[in-house]
């Protein structure tokens, strides 16, 4: 027979059986023991691994919820669909976004709800909440730029490198014709320097005779031009000379010369006057000039 405290502990076995398992059950399954749950829908566009049905569901680091399924897209196999059911008081809107983080050190991922307004409408339950791009996703995107970049720099490299092998029998010709044009060059300033050479002599006695033609030249031109202004001179004294002796005379010559001048201004003055004078006038006494 099973005696009553057998029976006590049967009964609390029980009951510490069932407290477990409901507290499991709500943990991992996302059960409704207090208030309403919302369900709400994640696409994303690469794999998930590590995110597993049960695992937590945050805002803003705050548990609000867990991860009730996940499946591949069904329009599209490269994404992935993951249902998550979260307490209906949780404030999801239009521009907040979904994250996988990770969950620590063991490689399990959590889904982070973050960067929700107040000024943006209410998601409804049922609808879609638009994947976050995480400080990862932004590593991955700038490291398959540079990589493509540095494609796209060593095919450039190898096109110049090309380039440059058509280029090098050409400026091979390029700098055979210089090195030839420089050996022309060289020989022609031997020869002129030659011919310098022969010919020095030559000009500096042309330029001696020169420069002895000028000192002539200018001898002749100082000389004669001394014996100008001699001449100039005398002829100068010689002009004052007469002038100074007959000086009385050409005197007296200006004031007849002036007198005359009178005379033939009273003249005119009368036949403009009265011109019938010339033909009706008796006639006058003998004018005499002065």
């Amino acid at each position: 027979m099973t005696t009553r405290s057998q029976k006590a502990k049967v009964g609390v076995f029980a009951i510490v059986a069932a407290a477990l398992l409901a507290i499991t059950l709500f943990v991992f399954g996302g059960l409704r023991m207090w208030g309403g749950r919302d369900e709400y829908v994640v696409i994303f566009d690469n794999s998930v691994m590590g995110l597993q049905e049960g695992a937590s569901v945050y805002l803003n680091g705050i548990r609000v919820g867990s991860v009730s399924n996940i499946e591949v897209a069904p329009d599209d196999l490269r994404k992935v669909r993951v249902e998550i059911l979260v307490k209906d008081s949780t404030q999801i809107h239009a521009d907040t976004r979904a994250q996988l983080q990770m969950a620590g050190i063991t490689g399990l991922k959590v889904i982070d709800l973050r960067d929700g307004t107040l000024t943006s409408p209410r998601l409804e339950p049922g609808q879609t909440i638009a994947q976050g791009e995480t400080i990862f996703d932004k590593l991955e995107t700038q490291a398959n730029t540079l990589i493509e970049q540095s494609t796209q720099l060593v095919t450039r490299a190898n096109k110049v490198v090309d380039n440059l092998a058509t280029v090098t029998d050409p400026m091979s010709d390029v700098v055979a014709n210089t090195r030839a044009a420089s050996a022309s060059l060289a020989s022609a300033s031997s020869a002129l320097d030659a011919t310098i050479g022969e010919n020095r002599k030559a000009l500096r006695q042309t330029i001696a005779s020169v420069g002895e033609s000028a000192k002539s030249a200018q001898v002749m031109i100082d000389g004669q031009l001394a014996q100008i202004l001699t001449n100039a001179g005398d002829l100068v004294a010689e002009i004052k000379s007469v002038v100074r002796d007959n000086g009385g005379s050409i005197k007296a010559a200006v004031a007849d010369l002036r007198q005359a001048s009178r005379s033939f201004k009273e003249l005119g003055r009368e036949v403009r006057q009265k011109p019938s004078r010339l033909l009706f006038s008796g006639q006058h006494q003998d004018r005499r000039l002065p």
